[in-house]
């Protein structure tokens, strides 16, 4: 679980650094957007599918 938190760390500082590239016009801004977007919305479902309720075995 360390491994997958710190891999999505490194990859919202890798795409965050690219957003701030766009903001400059190196690189096109929606490519640096999408990649900020996705990468914080994988870390934050990483954490948020841990404990979930499954319901009741019968």
């Amino acid at each position: 679980m360390r491994f997958y938190l710190f891999i999505g760390i490194v990859f919202i500082a890798i795409s965050f650094v690219m957003f701030i590239m766009g903001l400059l016009k190196f690189i096109p801004i929606p490519i640096g957007a999408a990649l900020l977007f996705a990468s914080i919305l994988m870390t934050v479902s990483l954490f948020n599918s841990r404990n979930q309720f499954k319901g009741f075995n019968r």
